[in-house]
């Protein structure tokens, strides 16, 4: 038997019309811990948890950029049926967390790995004081390559299997030409700071906008798609618009660290949309190529039909990870199962 339970979605979709999908996830988050704690440098960071009792596992949500936990209650409404506990971080900059400007609208982080080491944190300070159950690590875009950095600083960690969704291993920098997107914006960063004292967002950027279903670049989906936007609207808190010239900076620049260190030394699995158009979908293989040289690893799986946002897509993208997922899961059955869970310190 797998280490981990599989992972099954509970297909909400056809209950956002009649809004009983809207009322289960109020209930939901209703439910969960919501508490914060102190990360790197300070900065007072947001998470929520889950821990039902009867678990079997834990699961660990690394959101990407501009994304609240609570974005992501359907996924983890999945998880929890499925007899996980979960935990999520709202990222510095974004969600619930502290934001680190006075314009809380625009990216931004000082240091890139300052994300790696807030995880860190959460995981060590946070996650493993209160259970010992095996540790699932599933990331999206941002949180892919946040998560990367993580796995690849630490010689141990309580992650015993990592699932990137869509990981931000490289940024479509259209229309400037990748080879000389780090030179610019390294200059303009340089600008930036000569001419004034507050970050710039980039040209055509500004703060969040409640962009419309038509010709997004996230999700097929209408229903989740709207639900997202709507929960926005009724938590400005969690509003993030576009990004500096130094968060832009510091994000190529750890795509380029990524590189330049050993793959983890945990299982891992790819997903990705073949139709993603905000990420660098080609330095994203070019990783896993490099990362499948240095240990075994599954081939990625690109899901055809789908953008950026795999776990808000359509019911059939979504059972298509679903599915992936579990195979992957079946492979790390070996891994030795952790003593009882430890009793919840945190509520």
């Amino acid at each position: 038997m797998s280490l981990f339970p599989a992972l099954k979605a509970t297909f909400y979709q056809t209950d956002f019309s009649s809004g009983q999908a809207d009322t289960a996830f109020k209930l939901l988050w209703q439910q969960g811990q919501h508490q914060q704690f102190v990360g790197t440098a300070g900065c007072r960071l947001h998470y929520s948890c889950w821990q039902p009792e009867l678990a079997r596992a834990a699961l660990l949500l690394v959101p990407g950029r501009i994304e609240a936990g609570h974005k992501y209650a359907e996924f983890i409404a999945d998880a929890l049926s499925c007899g996980y506990q979960v935990f999520v971080l709202d990222h510095r900059g974004q969600g619930a967390s502290q934001r680190l400007l006075p314009d809380g609208q625009l990216g931004y982080v000082d240091n890139f790995d300052d994300y790696a080491s807030d995880l860190k944190l959460f995981v060590d300070t946070i996650i493993q004081p209160a259970c010992s159950l095996p540790l699932l690590a599933v990331a999206h875009s941002m949180g892919g390559a946040i998560l990367a950095r993580y796995l690849q600083q630490q010689s141990v960690t309580a992650v015993k299997a990592a699932v990137f969704s869509s990981p931000m291993w490289g940024i479509n920098t259209s229309p400037l030409p990748a080879a000389i997107a780090p030179l610019v914006v390294k200059m303009m960063c340089a600008v930036n700071g000569t001419l004034s004292n507050k970050p710039w967002y980039l040209p055509g950027q500004g703060p969040y906008q409640n962009r419309p279903f038509l010709n997004n670049d996230l999700s097929h989906c209408a229903e989740r798609y709207q639900w997202f936007r709507e929960l926005y609207q009724q938590y400005p808190l969690y509003q993030l618009g576009g990004v500096s010239w130094h968060w832009l900076a510091e994000a190529l620049q750890a795509c380029t660290q990524l590189k330049q260190r050993r793959a983890p030394q945990i299982p891992c699995f790819l997903l990705r949309g073949a139709e993603d158009t905000v990420i660098d979908n080609r330095q994203q293989l070019l990783l896993w190529q490099q990362w499948q040289q240095q240990q075994p690893l599954l081939p990625a799986v690109t899901i055809a039909g789908a953008r950026h946002e795999l776990l808000t897509e359509t019911d059939e993208i979504r059972a298509l990870w679903f599915t992936a997922v579990n195979q992957f899961l079946l492979q790390v059955a070996d891994i030795p199962a952790q003593a009882p869970q430890k009793q919840d310190q945190h509520e």
